[in-house]
């Protein structure tokens, strides 16, 4: 065997083999790392800097901007420490560092491009780096995403991923504190006990801080990093309450915010403004969005003379009223360009943004809500005259101006002029004979003067309040039910919900629907895929009568009674009647059926019942592209059909007016009833798209936003009517002229074209928005919004309208200087803002309209132009501005908001007159200009906060001053309508009354300084009488809070303020002057409490405090004169023109309302654990019960004869299970 065969010797040789290929490995390594050493350092980072008295945070940031380093150090340490001059050239950043720090105090040292800053330590040591990582929930153990994680005294940080992870490596320290923030959660401070064990953070809502949270359906934010107008209402303003609609939930909440209430009807939308009205012809309500979703309805009107759709925009047509309310988790009202420029030209009138509440992760969870309500009759009264009064009222008058007439005409067989009035007047003048029957009767016959004063006696024993008659104690009821719970992938929450509504007003009543759906999922962790869908319902129920119930119930005879002996209908004997009484030649004699009037029968006989139906479906889509890009997607499409039936039975008068042009002078006339069906379907879409980058590096945080929206809807209304309708079949027979003539067969051919009818409105939108927000240091922040909108509303060259708006906010309070002051004042920001946000009128033509007759010529259509063409027509503009203090004090126990602001609304459309030769009278256009500015204040105190007990006063008030600057039109009616330049929208033009002359008994008015009175005519003309007496809209409102609690129990109470606003009080009444002839040479009563004819009917009791004789002073009301009397010339001397004399009525219709005071009360744990429930609270609440005011109606804000507001008494239950 030979030595190299040795095996030995063999596993050596192969051992040295491998142990020469390690050490090559080695030599190769150590030259590649050599290298790679050589290349680093020669690459090393070369600066140049120069400067005098500069900040070492400036040096830093110079030096992060230009390289991968970034510096940890503690601001408070070196904010004020400065470098009196550098000049280095291609220098390292030690060398850098060392100039810089020279003589400071101060150190540094560089691990892996990390530059920790701190002071000088006697020995240096070694800096150790350590690294957290951790894990952020919410209390349902759901990850939260975007959580900052700061070190406590630092800006050092980093943010939460989609896993709600995170990891940050920090130097070791002693101590180590993180703070964690997240909108509208509570602040966490966290102690670090081990750096090698994971952190989980459970992150709590803020309770009493539910506010801060700002949504503006493109994403949400915090009051602190918002620089927009904004205010925030939470879901315990909307849960459980007895007020059914959102609108009126949002009266004296807000400051700035006014909302005023047309009608009681229930269901009625309410008036909304957020700081003034700016346009004159368009929309000013606000925007309403519900997640995310602008509510688009555009209900088109039925021009017809037979066809009366308009109804269908009389409720239901903003859609609020079919929300409800026990749904809603939050309210955001937008009312700045800075807050709302996003909504671009739509955000004119603000927003009002609505966010559903959604499920959360956990086992299902029930809760139901109830609430029964007592609704009473109105606590304020008329001070109308009852029978005796009312009796004796019409015996002085005939005793004045009619008896001796009558005497004489008795006495000479004369036919002197007799005036009638009322019910005493027809028995002295023998029109009114016994078992009460008329003088046109066959089988009439007179009293005795005997017999009428026992006739009259018997009538004083009783008195029909007609108010009592129409209105009643109603009993409305609610039930909400909601299930929600899910996995921390899918959650889900459903909610069913009944209103009954059961009007003040009899037989009006309201009916709501409503299934809300929600289902948020997550498929990934970058995914989050949420579905929704709203169904509501909505019936209304109401009377379609042509007279109006309140006008009725404010005039009618107390004498007269509705139901005779036998429980039947009982005709009015006057209300009509004042015509046929009077002996003036053309006197207005109206045609009555033969069964008379009865406001009860026309209620019952007649009916006008609207219903909505509406279905919303939405999808959202946000994706996380990475933990700073994410994008955001929203498509929605909405169906919306509204109905509307009108009844009128043949017995009733409405029917007995709403007759065929044949039956127009037909007094033999017998009643045919009709109906009316209307309807209108709405399909709307909206769909958008947005792109965010959110990142914090160093100091700065920054977020942009940048996307496009699609959106559009259709209308389509249809409305018939039909003759000759039998409400019992259900079927209709057309009546038919009685003598028809060769002009009948095209009468009645377009007749039955007039009966049904269609219109269709269309509108398309295009939107580009981008926004971008950035902080520094999270104390000083800007926010710049831009936005352009198109529209095919407007021609090519007028489509687009950009709008955009910028932001500052300065949080004082986190400045240094501020920090002694910190016990005091915890919390002092300073906002400004400016910005332009738009309008649209949309019934504003771009082009030439023709309106189709339904006549033909030669086969061809005719029809007439109704609008000329304006293709400049163009969107009406708003510039905002705004200036806020927003301060809190004694760690927030007193917070308030001062803020400022100045609105001009350009380029608003207003009808322009135009020469007659163009063939049209006015023109709209772009030509007119208002100004809103205004101030509010808020003010919430914590007066008493224990465990155990709590007491917080709450307050806000709104001075707003509107003015039209710009505005042109010509001719007599240009003050009539409270439109005139120099002065407020609903601007009230009247005379200022002074008095009732003693002489003559009439009412007198100042005269203008500049009155130009040349002769005694002179004394007639209005403008030596005109002045400006204030604005039907109140320049201040606002609102008051009180919340109290001890142990279980809670109390609170809302109030709302509005003052300064004036109106025209007068209600026209039926019978006056003009009835009783159509002559014009009368003596002209100045005034309607003038007039002795108005007094046929029911009038105020203090109508006898008049002037009766030369010489009284110190009277209420001014003389009585007959227009059919002889002529005192009283109206040649002193001015009747009807927009002076209008003064008299002026009232002032201020008001102090107690919305509601609430008493509830929650379960002990003990008990609701012992029923197996999971929280049981009652509630009781009053609501509207105390009324401040000089008013003299009965509701000071629905004044006139309109449906007042209900008094009520609530009953609430809610049981969580």
């Amino acid at each position: 065997m030979k030595k190299n065969d040795n095996p030995n010797s063999l596993r050596r040789f192969k051992l040295w083999r491998k142990l020469l290929i390690v050490k090559l490995l080695c030599v190769c390594l150590f030259l590649q790392n050599t290298a790679l050493s050589a290349s680093v350092y020669s690459q090393e980072l070369k600066l140049t800097l120069k400067g005098n008295d500069i900040s070492l945070t400036n040096i830093f940031s110079q030096i992060r901007k230009s390289s991968d380093y970034t510096f940890v150090y503690n601001l408070d340490d070196i904010q004020n420490v400065r470098v009196k001059s550098l000049d280095v050239k291609d220098a390292s950043i030690r060398e850098v560092l060392d100039k810089c720090l020279k003589g400071t105090g101060f150190s540094y040292e560089i691990e892996d491009h990390v530059v920790i800053i701190r002071p000088d330590r006697p020995a240096k040591q070694e800096v150790k780096k350590v690294t957290l990582k951790g894990i952020v929930v919410d209390k349902d153990s759901v990850p939260i995403a975007g959580v900052t994680v700061l070190l406590k005294g630092t800006y050092v940080g980093v943010t939460t991923d989609v896993s709600g992870s995170f990891q940050m490596t920090i130097p070791e320290q002693k101590e180590i504190f993180l703070l964690f923030s997240f909108v509208g959660m509570e602040t966490q401070e966290v102690k670090v006990t081990d750096v090698n064990k994971p952190l989980r953070v459970v992150m709590k809502e803020k309770v009493d801080q539910l506010e801060e949270v700002i949504i503006t359906g493109y994403g949400q934010t915090t009051k602190d990093r918002s620089t927009g107008s904004t205010a925030t209402i939470g879901e315990e303003a909307f849960t459980n309450k007895a007020i059914p609609t959102v609108d009126m939930l949002l009266q004296g909440q807000v400051a700035g915010v006014s909302v005023m209430a047309v009608s009681g009807r229930p269901g009625e939308s309410a008036k909304v403004r957020i700081r003034g009205t700016n346009t004159l012809s368009g929309d000013a309500e606000p925007l309403w969005v519900v997640d995310g979703v602008p509510l688009q309805q555009d209900v088109p009107k039925i021009s017809s003379n037979r066809i009366n759709s308009g109804g269908l925009n009389d409720i239901f047509v903003r859609g609020v009223a079919g929300i409800n309310p026990n749904d809603i988790a939050n309210v955001t009202i937008l009312k700045d360009a800075s807050a709302a420029a996003i909504y671009g030209s739509r955000a004119a009138g603000g927003v009002i943004v609505i966010t559903t509440k959604k499920g959360k992760p956990g086992k299902m969870t029930v809760n139901y809500a109830a609430n029964f309500s007592m609704g009473l009759k109105p606590q304020r009264d008329a001070k109308l005259m009852n029978s005796s009064e009312k009796l004796a009222w019409e015996q002085e008058l005939w005793d004045e101006f009619s008896a001796d007439a009558y005497a004489n005409n008795i006495e000479n067989n004369r036919k002197d002029h007799v005036a009638i009035v009322g019910l005493v007047g027809m028995l002295r003048a023998g029109k009114l004979g016994k078992n009460n029957t008329l003088w046109t009767h066959d089988d009439f016959e007179t009293m005795t003067t005997a017999e009428q004063d026992a006739y009259i006696t018997e009538l004083k024993k009783s008195s029909t309040d007609w108010f009592d008659v129409i209105f009643r104690n109603s009993f409305s009821m609610s039930h909400n039910i909601s299930f929600s719970g899910g996995s921390e992938d899918v959650t889900y929450y459903v909610s069913l919900g009944y209103n009954q509504n059961n009007g003040l007003v009899k037989e009006t009543d309201y009916e709501r629907y409503s299934i809300n759906t929600k289902v948020n999922t997550k498929p990934t962790k970058r995914i989050d895929l949420d579905f929704g869908i709203d169904l509501a319902k909505q019936k209304s129920r109401g009377a379609s009568m042509n007279v109006n119930p309140f006008q009725y119930a404010y005039f009618a005879n107390p004498y007269e009674k509705p139901y005779n002996e036998d429980g039947s209908y009982r005709a009015d004997m006057t209300y009509f009647l004042l015509g046929s009484l009077s002996d003036g030649v053309g006197a207005n004699i109206p045609i009555v059926p033969a069964n008379g009037f009865n406001i009860l029968r026309e209620m019952r006989e007649t009916s006008g019942d609207a219903d909505q139906s509406n279905v919303v479906v939405r999808v959202n889509l946000k994706y996380q592209f990475t933990d700073k890009i994410r994008f955001d997607g929203l498509a929605s499409y909405t169906y919306t059909n509204n109905r509307m039936v009108d009844i009128k039975k043949q017995d009733s008068y409405a029917a007995f007016e709403d007759h065929l042009y044949f039956d127009d002078n037909n007094r033999e006339l017998i009643p045919y009833g009709n109906i009316e069906r209307s309807e209108s379907n709405a399909d709307s879409y909206s769909a958008r798209g947005f792109f965010t980058y959110d990142d914090i590096f160093g100091s700065h945080r920054l977020s942009l936003l940048a996307g496009a929206e699609l959106r559009g809807d259709k209308t389509v209304a249809t409305s018939q009517k039909r003759y000759g309708y039998d409400h019992v079949t259900g079927n209709s027979s057309i009546p038919l002229p009685p003598n028809p003539s060769v002009n009948d067969v095209n009468r009645y051919a377009e007749l039955i074209d007039l009966l049904s009818r269609e219109a269709t409105t269309e509108n398309r939108f295009a939107s580009f928005y981008a926004s971008l927000d950035y902080g520094f240091m999270e104390r000083y922040l800007m926010s710049l919004t831009f936005r352009t909108d198109g529209s095919n509303n407007f021609g090519s060259d007028e489509q687009f309208n950009p709008t955009w708006s910028l932001g500052l906010l300065w949080h004082i309070d986190r400045e240094s200087f501020m920090y002694s002051l910190s016990p005091v004042i915890s919390r002092l920001s300073l906002r400004a803002a400016m910005g332009y946000t738009g309008n649209i009128v949309k019934s504003v033509n771009k082009e030439l309209v023709l309106g189709y007759s339904t006549n033909y010529w030669e086969g061809l259509r005719t029809g007439t132009v109704s609008a000329a063409p304006n293709p400049k027509v163009r969107w009406e503009k708003t510039r905002d501005m705004k200036l806020a203090l927003d301060f809190g004090l004694f760690n927030d126990r007193v917070t308030g908001l001062v803020e400022g602001y100045y609105r001009k609304s350009t380029d608003l459309v207003s009808s322009v007159n135009m020469l007659s030769t163009t063939g049209f009278i006015n023109q709209p256009y772009n030509t007119s200009t208002v100004v809103n500015k205004g101030l509010e204040g808020t003010l919430r105190v914590k007066v008493l906060d224990r465990r155990m007990y709590g007491l917080t006063l709450g307050g806000n008030i709104a001075l707003n001053r509107n003015k039209l600057t710009k505005f042109k039109r010509d001719g007599e009616g240009i003050m009539t309508d409270g439109t005139y330049e120099g002065y407020p929208l609903e601007a009230v033009f009247t005379g200022r009354y002074t008095g009732i002359d003693p002489r003559d008994g009439v009412y007198t008015y100042e005269l203008r300084p500049d009155a130009q009175i040349y002769q005694g005519s002179d004394l007639q003309v209005a403008d030596n009488y005109r002045y400006y007496r204030g604005t039907s809209i109140a320049p201040v409102t606002g609102g008051f809070s009180l919340e109290a609690r001890y142990r279980n129990f809670r109390l609170s109470a809302g109030a709302y303020i509005s003052s300064g606003a004036k109106i025209i009080n007068k209600i026209n009444s039926p019978a006056s002057y003009s009835v009783v002839t159509s002559y014009i040479t009368g003596e002209k009563p100045q005034t309607a409490y003038s007039d002795l004819y108005r007094n046929h009917l029911n009038v105020r009791k203090d109508m006898v405090n008049r002037w009766k004789k030369e010489g009284d002073t110190g009277v209420k009301y001014p003389r009585v004169v007959d227009y059919l009397g002889q002529r005192l010339s009283l109206d040649e001397y002193n001015v009747t023109r009807q927009n002076i004399t209008d003064g008299t009525y002026l009232e002032n219709v201020s008001f102090l309302r107690i919305r509601d005071i609430t008493l509830s009360y929650n379960l002990p744990q003990d008990w609701t654990r012992y029923m197996r429930l999971s929280s049981v609270s009652v509630s009781l609440t009053f609501n509207n019960f105390f009324t401040f005011t000089n008013y003299s109606g009965i509701d000071p804000e629905t004044s006139g004869a309109i449906y007042p507001l209900t008094r009520s008494i609530n009953w609430g239950i809610n049981v969580g299970f």
